[in-house]
C-alpha cells in the first residue's frame, strides 16, 4: 500500500518525479490522463488500486496576468481552492442543476507540508479554475478570473481533488507556471512546460524526502 499516491495528467509533468524520487519509499507514481474526465476517471481508478491515505498532483498551469502580481513563468505554486469552471454559464447561455459541485478543497495540512519544502519567498496558496478547454481569449481570462477569484488555471486539478474527496483522503497541487492565459499561451507552453514541470517535481521531490509523518 502506497502512503502517497503522486499523479499528473501525462508523462512529461511526472518524469522529472519520477528520476527524482526514485528511492523513495512508500510512493507510487501514475499519470490519469488529460482534460477533467479522463484526469478524473484514471484518478479514481488510480487512487482504489494504490490505496493511498494522500494524493498530490503535479503539473502545470497558465496565469491570469494581473500585472505585477502575475506570477513568473517557472515559479511553483500551491493550489488553494478549486473552482470547476463553464463557460457556457459564464455568458449567462447555460446553467448548471443545483447538486452539481463546482469547488474543491485542498487539504490545508498536506499543503503546509508542501510549502515548508519550497525555496524562495513564501506565498499564499492560489485559487485555480479548472475549465473544460484551456482559455485562449484573454477576455474570457479576465472574466473567469473575475468570477472565481482564481489567479491560474489548470485543467485536470479539479476533477482529481474530487476524485481523492470521494475516496476520502488528502489532497494537494503542485503547479509550475509555464504560461500566461491568453492568445500567446500555447506558445509559452510549449516553450516552458519541461521547465515548470521540473520545478513543480522539484518541490514534491523534496516533501518526499523529508522524514517524518509529513511524508
Amino acid at each position: 500500500m502506497a502512503r502517497t499516491l503522486v499523479v499528473s495528467a501525462f508523462e512529461p509533468e511526472i518524469a522529472p518525479l519520477r528520476a527524482l524520487a526514485a528511492a523513495a519509499r512508500g510512493v507510487e507514481m501514475a499519470t490519469v490522463g488529460v482534460g477533467a474526465i479522463d484526469a478524473g476517471i484514471g484518478a479514481a481508478r488510480t487512487i482504489a488500486g494504490a490505496r493511498a491515505g494522500r494524493v498530490i498532483f503535479v503539473g502545470t498551469a497558465g496565469v491570469y496576468p494581473r500585472g505585477r502580481l502575475t506570477a513568473a513563468i517557472g515559479t511553483v505554486a500551491l493550489a488553494g481552492e478549486l473552482h470547476g469552471v463553464s463557460t457556457a454559464v459564464l455568458r449567462g447561455e447555460g446553467y448548471l442543476p443545483e447538486p452539481v459541485v463546482v469547488v474543491a478543497q485542498t487539504s490545508d495540512r498536506l499543503r503546509a507540508a508542501l510549502a515548508a519544502c519550497a525555496r524562495g519567498p513564501s506565498r499564499p496558496a492560489d485559487p485555480v479554475a479548472c475549465p473544460m478547454a484551456i482559455t485562449r481569449s484573454a477576455k474570457l481570462g479576465r472574466q473567469i478570473a473575475a468570477a472565481t477569484g482564481a489567479t491560474m488555471e489548470n485543467l485536470e486539478a479539479f476533477a482529481v481533488a474530487r476524485a481523492a474527496a470521494a475516496a476520502g483522503i488528502e489532497f494537494a497541487a503542485v503547479l509550475g507556471v509555464a504560461n500566461r492565459v491568453g492568445p500567446a499561451g500555447h506558445r509559452e507552453w510549449r516553450e516552458h512546460h519541461r521547465g515548470a514541470s521540473l520545478a513543480a517535481c522539484r518541490l514534491v521531490a523534496r516533501f518526499l524526502a523529508t522524514p517524518g509523518d509529513s511524508k
